[in-house]
């Protein structure tokens, strides 16, 4: 078929490949999006798509762009496999304007405190989505744009557009309005009582590994909140604590 695009070093395939890595992504203010399902949700939030690679039989992709005025590339399947970040890919893949994020706002939110995970990090994006969360994420956080963490976040990221690059002071959020909430083991107070009030509450999730750090947690203004676990688990998984978390404070807010 004429105008298939079948080499990995064909200018805008290339250009597109290198938004793999986090530096290129921040420096270009794009990312990159894989399959139907992903782009819809772009699409249908009024995501700037730039381009798109399809592969030829891809119908409903050409269709979508031709509706929307998209630029669309043909390609080869080896194509949609050098673009792509799985191991059996579907396709489409989409380069996309990473939406602008605006500042944080008083409302309730969950903070990522350098969490790593990519699936934790989009896992806990597609819950506040939900919940109706302002996802905040701290410096040292993992890449919220990476194409792992858009996956797990299932769309939920151009519903809840996190701001990123929030620094690791407490202040800087108290000053915003909100109060904090750290999740611990050891948490001074049960998780159901600690997020009751009026005022908005950002609820801080911290790292897999090393949790919220100490300096935060002995914070004068932090609260620290327990979630009850009578199994006698030592802790839980990161997207898991942040989706109790955030429900319960739901729970307490519609009280």
């Amino acid at each position: 078929m004429a105008g298939v695009v079948s080499s990995l070093r064909n200018s805008r395939v290339a250009a597109a490949r290198k938004l793999q890595r986090t530096r290129v992504r921040r420096q270009t203010g794009r990312t990159t999006i894989e399959g139907p399902f992903l782009l819809e949700e772009a699409t249908r939030s009024g995501c700037v798509v730039q381009e798109v690679f399809c592969l030829a039989d891809d119908r409903a992709t050409l269709e979508l762009c031709t509706a929307h005025g998209i630029d669309v590339i043909v390609v080869e399947a080896n194509v949609i496999n050098g673009l792509a970040d799985t191991i059996q890919p579907r396709g489409p893949v989409a380069v996309i304007g990473i939406p602008e994020a605006g500042s944080i706002q008083r409302v309730d939110s969950i903070v990522l405190w350098g969490v790593g995970d990519p699936g934790n990090a989009g896992t806990i994006i597609r819950t506040a989505a939900a919940f109706g969360f302002q996802v905040l994420a701290t410096v040292d956080c993992v890449d919220l744009w990476a194409p792992k963490v858009i996956r797990s976040g299932v769309g939920a990221h151009f519903r809840a557009v996190p701001i990123e690059g929030v620094p690791p002071d407490p202040e800087l959020l108290i000053s915003s309005g909100l109060r904090l909430v750290v999740t611990a083991a050891d948490g001074e107070a049960p998780l159901g009582e600690a997020v009751v009030g009026d005022d908005a509450v950002a609820l801080i999730v911290g790292n897999e590994a090393q949790g919220v750090p100490v300096a935060v947690r002995q914070h004068p203004a932090v609260a620290t909140a327990a979630i009850p676990m009578p199994g006698g688990t030592e802790s839980l998984n990161a997207a898991v604590t942040a989706g109790i978390a955030m429900y319960e404070r739901m729970r307490a807010s519609a009280r």
